[in-house]
């Protein structure tokens, strides 16, 4: 069955179903961020962009249908239901977003660390602060 021989309520469902899959989706891709599986992280954004794109599209669909300009008090409460999952969607993406920076900032650190130990004579820090070995720090001045 095609989306467009669903009937309103029954396409509204679906959203409904692909938003609180997006919000599990964001969930378990906490838990990939906070234990560093960098497959699973992949994996996850990938099923995040297709729900997203999934959600949108049938947004797009909703947005003509008539029944969406004097909505039902049931249906009006779907589609606040589905909103509220949403801003849960909106908050937990911007929390990942935070970790992610903060992982990668940890992992700046960490690669400065091994390439002090394996030189601190060969270290050099570029005008934002990151570090970089540099072999030929002053053996090519002749005078």
């Amino acid at each position: 069955m095609s989306d467009e021989t669903l009937t309103f309520e029954q396409q509204l469902s679906v959203q409904a179903e692909d938003v609180n899959a997006l919000l599990e989706v964001m969930q378990a891709e906490t838990s990939a961020i906070a234990s560093r599986k960098a497959t699973d992280i992949d994996a996850l954004a990938k099923q995040k962009l297709a729900l997203i794109n999934a959600i949108r599209q049938r947004d797009q669909f909703l947005a003509q249908c008539p029944e969406l300009a004097s909505p039902s008090d049931e249906t009006k409460e779907q589609i606040i239901n589905i909103q509220d999952v949403l801003t849960q969607c909106h908050q937990q993406n911007e929390n990942n977003g935070i970790a992610l920076q903060r992982a990668q900032l940890s992992m700046h650190k960490l690669r400065n660390l091994f390439q002090e130990a394996t030189g601190k004579s060969e270290m050099t820090y570029d005008s934002e602060g990151q570090a970089s070995g540099s072999r030929t720090l002053g053996t090519n001045i002749k005078a």
